[in-house]
């Protein structure tokens, strides 16, 4: 009887051993996780913006020049159509899922002032600084959004407010 009462008691133990130390790795995998988060947080903040297109001024844009043939030139035409473009500024940011891509990146999935679903890949990290680089898909028309993400023309370095962004804590899918 006493040894079937101390097999119990190992197998007790080392399950508590072993499950305190799978959620001492599940902890630090989500710390860093947080800390990506906060990372790309940051860079969209201040290398991006949300551009929409005005339709009216891109319609006037089109009759004017009119295939080339038209009363404005070519360069007049394409001043006209960056002109249509109207900017917003990030003001939430709301993570939603990480996942692994088949050649074994972390993809970061995100939507933008609730206007954008966006994805950035991590696949490698900065030798110098050890940093993980961003490959962020802007400036891609998606389907029933018209809305566009866009790289900065002066890029900002301030903190981003932790207020407007919503961390997701649920792991790698």
């Amino acid at each position: 009887m006493k040894k079937i009462i101390f097999r119990g008691l190992i197998v007790v133990i080392a399950l508590s051993i072993g499950g305190k130390i799978l959620m001492d790795k599940r902890e630090k995998d989500n710390e860093e996780l947080r800390t990506i988060q906060t990372d790309l947080a940051d860079y969209l903040y201040n290398h991006y913006e949300i551009y929409t297109k005005d339709k009216d001024k891109i319609n006037e844009a089109d009759k004017k020049y009119n295939g080339g043939t038209g009363t404005i030139t070519d360069d007049e035409y394409l001043e006209s159509l960056k002109n249509a473009r109207q900017y917003f500024n990030i003001e939430k940011i709301e993570f939603t899922g990480f996942s692994v891509t088949p050649m074994k990146s972390l993809e970061v999935h995100f939507e933008i002032n609730d206007l954008l679903s966006h994805t950035a890949t991590l696949g490698v990290k900065s030798a110098e600084t050890g940093q993980w680089i961003y490959r962020i898909d802007s400036g891609i028309e998606k389907q029933g959004q018209d809305h566009y993400l866009s790289r900065k023309d002066q890029e900002t370095n301030m903190s981003i407010p932790m207020n407007i962004v919503t961390f997701y804590d649920g792991g790698i899918d």
